[in-house]
């Protein structure tokens, strides 16, 4: 075991056939080429090295109940390289000379990730530098082989068909394990994906393991209970400036959003809470209370239950679900900020990136398969980025590049998809409303801590009005900080009505319809000059050529939000529609407007005549339909610095006006 095996530098195209050598060389290179089209994501060359390594250590545990299988991952960013060491069956000779040559596989297909023998060919001839090792009492071997990727691209002959070279270096973690294998690429040069590690912007263990875990094989999927792996991992990240860290003994396990996301409630456990309560003679509404504001729903589905329960289902998806024993997983989140928030507070990934969102991920033999796929709704379509589901097939065939199924796969997955949606969505009366705050996703808050953060955070963000026209005489706001909720949103718009900061607005209401918060009048009534427009005195006023009579107008709908984002987002996902709403109040205009609406600002001095009732800030306007907006941020701006406020509202919403 100490000494390398001595063999000679071989061309491992040259295993197939020696015959005619330029023929083959060239039919060879046209057959690589199309297997590295096949090939496009930024997780692929981890993802073939990862799967690889799993099936290999999953193959001597088979023939040893004592073996514990480990891999060892190391992401060097200073070298620009991915490297994965485990502790497997390693190669034999034959085996070795040969499994990078295209559609070569040594793997049983009925339980290995992948067998169609194109992955080594891509990770050989898809970059530039590959190192690889392998050691078991039959054979060891270090060697190197470089300009894969040159050679493919070559059109002038110039570059030589590589091979692999011995090496006689030494690698101190290959070295420390019993026998295995090692591959490590260094990435760089033409037409390779990723060219650079630090495209990812993952620079410690804990972020890189939130890629892998959920865009990789190392993310093992387990729809059954959920389960980890057998494997563990260690994981070392070496930044770009040579620092070292490890998280050791990780668990090859999906990112399931429940488990990520604090309370997240099983909805089949909800639903047998109130069974049990109707059969103990109880109020099955009160049984739930304990369920009530979550932040998501989830539940698993086996291939039984999909049957059953798909009202649609054809015999012939009925075969397809049993053939492969077809199982799902879904998870409804309150808000599509919920998955912004994990991305950007918990997994401290690139800002809006989403490593988890909403959309269906297709998986195989307990991996997720290529990338998210938009979930068909024709309804309610703002629901489908709320949801995340994963469809997993047993056996089933994904097409080179472990991207795409068979279109009546495909088809399957998307039907089961719509159902998930529609079951969990149908119980969002569990769910916190989306009032576009910032979730809190990572834990329950106590009374005590919530106290001490209100405290802190009205010392951090106090909420002053300098203006010397309101809230005499102590030109002073009872609420002492700035909105943390929609409640807080609440009480301050109370207050500006109460203060005569707003004079156009009359509330009748809260509403008797359960999706919409209030009902407002607008109204002009004596004295009208207290309406008017002025500059200093009055800026949220209008002009008096719009003050003919005194007004009363009909009862209309009020909506509250932290953000506007809340309420465009209720508009998505059709629990509130735009055309019902007359008013919004909320303190942040949020992004989400950006994508399909434009804001007229009220607050700009130049658009005083679009004004139509005293306080209004902005007008926001779709396709379809318009409504009024009070923001109360924007509003408390203007009256505290209105040159500063002016040069904001046209900087901000000029383009839209």
């Amino acid at each position: 075991m100490d000494q390398q095996t001595e063999i000679q530098p071989w061309d491992p195209l040259d295993i197939a056939n020696r015959s005619d050598l330029e023929i083959l060389t060239a039919a060879k290179k046209r057959e690589i080429k199309n297997i590295l089209k096949s090939y496009v994501g930024t997780y692929d060359p981890m993802s073939e090295l990862i799967q690889n390594a799993m099936d290999a250590v999953e193959k001597r545990q088979d023939c040893d109940d004592e073996f514990t299988p480990k891999l060892d991952i190391i992401i060097n960013l200073l070298e620009n390289s991915f490297q994965i060491i485990d502790n497997g069956t390693g190669f034999h000779l034959e085996q070795f000379r040969a499994f990078m040559a295209p559609n070569i596989s040594f793997k049983k297909e009925a339980t290995s990730r992948g067998n169609k023998g194109v992955g080594a060919t891509y990770i050989a001839y898809g970059f530039n530098e590959l190192e690889i090792r392998t050691k078991n009492p039959h054979f060891q071997f270090s060697g190197r082989f470089r300009h894969g990727r040159d050679w493919v691209e070559d059109s002038s002959g110039t570059v030589h068909r590589p091979q692999v070279l011995p090496t006689s270096s030494v690698d101190t973690r290959f070295n420390a394990i019993d026998q295995g294998t090692s591959f490590k690429i260094t990435f760089g040069g033409k037409n390779t994906r990723p060219s650079n590690l630090s495209w990812y912007q993952a620079t410690t263990p804990e972020q890189w393991l939130y890629l892998l875990l959920v865009k990789t094989p190392l993310g093992h999927i387990n729809i059954e209970d959920g389960a980890a792996s057998s494997i563990s991992f260690d994981l070392t990240v070496v930044d770009a400036a040579g620092t070292s860290n490890v998280s050791n003994s990780c668990k090859a396990k999906y990112k399931y959003p429940h488990e990520e996301i604090k309370a997240s409630q099983r909805l089949s456990t909800v639903v047998s809470s109130q069974k049990a309560a109707i059969g103990a003679g109880k109020d099955p509404s009160r049984a739930i209370e304990k369920y009530r504001n979550s932040n998501g729903l989830f539940d698993w589905f086996n291939p039984e239950e999909l049957i059953s329960k798909i009202r649609s289902i054809t015999e012939e998806e009925r075969f397809i679900i049993k053939q492969h024993s077809v199982s799902a997983y879904g998870y409804f989140a309150y808000s599509t900020s919920v998955w912004d928030n994990l991305n950007d507070v918990k997994a401290k990934l690139r800002k809006n990136y989403r490593i988890l969102r909403g959309g269906l991920q297709m998986a195989n033999n307990h991996m997720a398969q290529g990338d998210l796929i938009t979930i068909p709704l024709t309804k309610s379509i703002g629901h489908q980025n709320q949801t995340h589901v994963i469809v997993h097939f047993s056996g089933a065939e994904p097409d080179l590049g472990r991207k795409g199924f068979q279109p009546e796969l495909r088809a399957l997955a998307e039907k089961i998809a719509v159902f998930i949606v529609g079951h969990l969505a149908g119980r969002r009366d569990l769910l916190k409303g989306d009032s576009g705050e910032e979730p809190d996703i990572g834990r329950e808050i106590h009374l005590h801590d919530w106290l001490r953060e209100q405290e802190k955070h009205g010392e951090s963000h106090p909420l002053l009005l300098k203006n010397d026209n309101f809230f005499l005489p102590t030109r002073k706001i009872s609420v002492q900080s700035e909105p943390l909720s929609e409640q807080d949103v609440i009480v301050l718009f109370n207050q500006l009505l109460a203060g005569g900061v707003i004079r156009g607005v009359r509330l009748l209401a809260t509403s008797q319809v359960a999706q919409y918060d209030g009902v407002l009048r607008f109204i002009v009534e004596e004295p009208m000059e207290h309406l008017v427009f002025d500059e200093v005195n009055n800026p949220l006023g209008v002009y008096r050529e719009q003050l003919q009579n005194t007004y009363i107008g009909p009862p209309q709908i009020l909506e509250y939000k932290f953000s506007l984002d809340g309420l465009i987002r209720d508009f998505e996902s059709g629990v509130k529609k735009q055309k019902d709403v007359a008013l919004a109040v909320f303190w942040d205009m949020g992004f989400e407007y950006k994508k399909d609406y434009t804001v007229l600002s009220l607050l700009d001095f130049d658009h005083i005549h679009r004004r139509r009732h005293h306080g209004l800030t902005h007008v926001i306007r779709s396709a379809n339909t318009t409504f009024y907006a009070i923001c109360l941020k924007e509003l408390i701006a203007l009256l505290n610095d209105q040159a500063g406020a002016q040069a904001y509202q046209r900087q901000a919403y000029g383009d839209d006006i």
